[in-house]
């Protein structure tokens, strides 16, 4: 149950991010207009780099990192719903002398 939180957490705050950033970069593109950009990306993507890469680098970790805590409670959850699979501990095996 902790791993399904934790992963929508994670999914959520990737995409909220995200999202601020891109509202962030078309406002910042109305003001980038009378000053000046790069044609080779446009106005929005002049913007988006002035506004930073490492916002989109964050909420794409955070987004694949939720995903992979969803991944690992379904499979957790599956694996106890279908198979009988204790978990494994690390204690020796003690093999038993025949007499």
């Amino acid at each position: 149950m902790k791993y399904v939180i934790i992963g929508g957490i994670g999914i959520l705050s990737g995409i909220m991010l995200l999202g601020f950033t891109l509202v962030a970069a078309a406002v910042y593109a109305l003001e980038l207009s009378s000053v000046g950009y790069f044609e080779h990306w446009g106005l929005y993507g002049s913007a988006l780099i002035e506004i930073g890469i490492v916002p989109i680098l964050i909420s794409t970790s955070l987004f694949i990192t939720g995903l992979t805590f969803l991944y690992r409670s379904a499979d957790n959850e599956w694996k106890a719903k279908y198979f009988l699979v204790e978990e494994t501990t690390n204690e020796p095996i003690v093999e038993k002398e025949n007499q």
